[in-house]
């Protein structure tokens, strides 16, 4: 059987899956949002003006003149101040220092004074951040899929803690903005390695559940975020506080197993084949030892016997140590059906990736999937700060609209496929942030409409999130299994892109543009999801390991029958094999039942 088969059979929702879901998930999330997201926290502007002497505080509106800001709000002038406010109304700029009403929230912001003329210095670190993100997609992707995804996966771990902990030690702004950069790059890593090692965990059935479940930790993750921010007010101690986590997993090297499915495609078929039997040991499968679960290009020997299931000789006080349980019979593939195989699915040339019209349309569109979803879904947290209300509650609501999101996105992608629901999504994203351009902040009468724009956004944000479930799952499922994630990483390149973009467009709401980003956001949202209908349906569908599958799954999405096999045939199998389970279910009971007349007493040991 080839990879799929096997990991249907050893796999499901069962002990073994479930335990690295969770590790996965919890140590590429964590850093991605604490580190992706912080600076929305740790660079927020605080109110400010210029800097008096004492004996000018008492009455700051005298000496401080009250302007309209070029995005309309009307205040104390951050950036000038009056000569001689007891001789006439003339005014003069800062002079490099400023009056902070922060809080109690010190922030790098008034650590490096990055306001007036340098206040676009907080979001080009942000900027910074995803150069580095933007880098690592062509980098790290490469080594992801040459060394592994468990090895980059612990290392970029112990690398963000150890740069994310330098962070706080930065002295100058310039070292700062380089650190962040750094973090970048190694965050990417971090959660490429992890995505792809998850995707490949599962079978074709279970895929799709398994991706977008996911996006349950990174809700979990993103919302601890404004908890330790709201506490943590000093932003050095802050950056401490969410690097130094990432270093626990470096016990990851000792508990977390390669993909068995990048095992394969490395041509290390015995460490796939053994993994694939502690899986099944691990989940309680009844599968023989002696049984060669994948396809091999040429013939290889059974594999001996493990220990565990060794059937003892001497019976002792009634108790058989360890039982073979009952094995699901498997009927490998010819020598020269493997070879075949072999020879035609180990090495897709990366050249394809460009060269072949349908894997160089995946890239493209899956490419502007990224953009937009990345654009608007950074742009909309970034922009928190300047929507009404308390940015921690904020944060908040925006990350708890993702809840919802997620559910409805794990019931279409199940009920609907991938296609039809990133459109719709798309769509309904793009519709609401573009009337929000042409909604005062009050009515003519006075009504204050600042809730009605808060909930529009909230409606875009809750879409993008439903949107961005579903293509990190999708853009995954449309490449060869030694491309992945080369593929993934090249189409997240314009997705970085997005994210670059994002911070300028967040900066664009303190000037006379600020009505601009909205339009764009609603734009690129609603065109890339139309997009997204040229591409082939991949529900249900086992991960293509092959130029042939692609081709196969392309042409099958346009109505040819030499496609994958249909949804009824996948059903008539997996009907065969639990008769097959629960058939050699009974010959272990009745296998009992004979120990048990023969005196020797029936035992099971748990050896998962």
């Amino acid at each position: 059987m080839d990879i799929d088969e096997a990991l249907r059979v050893v796999g499901g929702y069962r002990r073994y899956h479930l335990t690295i879901f969770i590790l996965l998930g919890i140590s590429m999330f964590i850093p991605l949002a604490w580190h992706g997201l912080s600076i929305v926290f740790i660079a927020w502007e605080p109110p400010h003006w210029c800097r008096l002497d004492d004996a000018s505080t008492n009455n700051i509106s005298v000496h401080i003149p009250i302007v309209r800001e070029d995005n309309g709000n009307v205040g104390l002038s951050k950036c000038t101040k009056y000569v001689n406010s007891s001789i006439d109304y003339n005014i003069t700029t800062c002079t490099n220092q400023w009056t902070y009403d922060n809080n109690g929230y010190y922030t790098v912001v008034e650590q490096w004074n990055l306001v007036c003329q340098r206040n676009y210095l907080s979001e080009l670190s942000q900027t910074a951040y995803h150069l580095g993100c933007l880098f690592s997609e062509i980098v790290f992707s490469y080594l992801v899929d040459r060394y592994g995804r468990k090895m980059v996966h612990i290392v970029s771990n112990l690398a963000i803690s150890v740069v994310g902990i330098a962070t706080a030690f930065s002295n100058t702004f310039i070292t700062f903005i380089v650190l962040r950069t750094i973090l970048g790059m190694l965050t990417v890593a971090c959660l490429n390695s992890g995505l792809t090692e998850i995707m490949e965990l599962f079978d074709s059935k279970r895929r799709a559940v398994a991706g977008i479940s996911l996006e349950f930790q990174w809700i979990f993750c993103y919302l601890t975020l404004p908890i330790l921010t709201y506490y943590i007010t000093d932003w050095r101690i802050l950056q401490i506080a969410l690097s130094i986590v990432s270093a626990i997993f470096v016990i990851y090297f000792w508990i977390l197993p390669e993909s068995p499915i990048w095992l394969v495609a490395a041509g290390r078929h015995d460490e796939a084949e053994k993994l694939l039997h502690q899986i099944a040991r691990w989940n309680g499968v009844p599968v023989d030892p002696n049984t060669q679960l994948l396809s091999r290009p040429e013939s290889s020997l059974p594999l001996k016997p493990s220990a565990d299931y060794a059937l003892s000789e001497t019976p002792s006080d009634n108790l058989v140590t360890d039982l073979v349980p009952p094995a699901i019979p498997v009927q490998p593939r010819s020598t020269s059906e493997s070879a075949a195989r072999k020879k035609r699915t180990m090495s897709v040339p990366l050249k394809n990736l460009f060269k072949d019209k349908y894997l160089r349309l995946y890239l493209v569109i899956c490419s502007l999937l990224w953009l937009a979803n990345c654009f608007v879904y950074y742009a909309l947290i970034l922009s928190i700060p300047t929507l009404a209300g308390n940015r921690f509650i904020n944060f908040l609501i925006m990350g708890f609209v993702e809840l919802p999101a997620v559910s409805l996105a794990l019931y279409t992608t199940q009920k609907f496929g991938r296609r039809i629901p990133t459109c719709v999504y798309h769509i309904i994203a793009g519709v609401p942030i573009t009337i929000v351009t042409f909604i005062p902040k009050t009515s003519a009468s006075g009504t204050d409409l600042s809730a009605l724009i808060v909930t529009l956004v909230m409606i875009s944000k809750f879409a993008i999130s439903a949107s961005f479930s579903v293509v990190i799952l999708y853009a995954k499922e449309l490449f060869p299994t030694n491309l992945r994630g080369t593929s993934s990483g090249v189409c997240q390149v314009l997705g970085r892109i997005g994210a670059i973009l994002a911070p300028m467009a967040a900066y664009a709401t303190k000037t006379s543009y600020y009505w601009l980003p909205n339009i764009i956001f609603g734009f690129v949202s609603i065109a890339v999801g139309l997009l997204t209908l040229v591409l082939p349906e991949t529900s249900g569908h086992p991960l293509p390991q092959t130029l042939e599958d692609v081709h196969r799954m392309a042409t099958g999405s346009r109505g040819h029958t030499n496609d994958a096999k249909s949804k009824s045939t996948r059903k008539e199998e997996e009907e065969a094999v639990e008769q097959q389970q629960q058939q050699q279910q009974q010959q272990q009971q009745n296998s009992k039942s004979q120990l048990n007349n023969n005196s020797a007493g029936a035992g099971m040991v748990d050896t998962r």
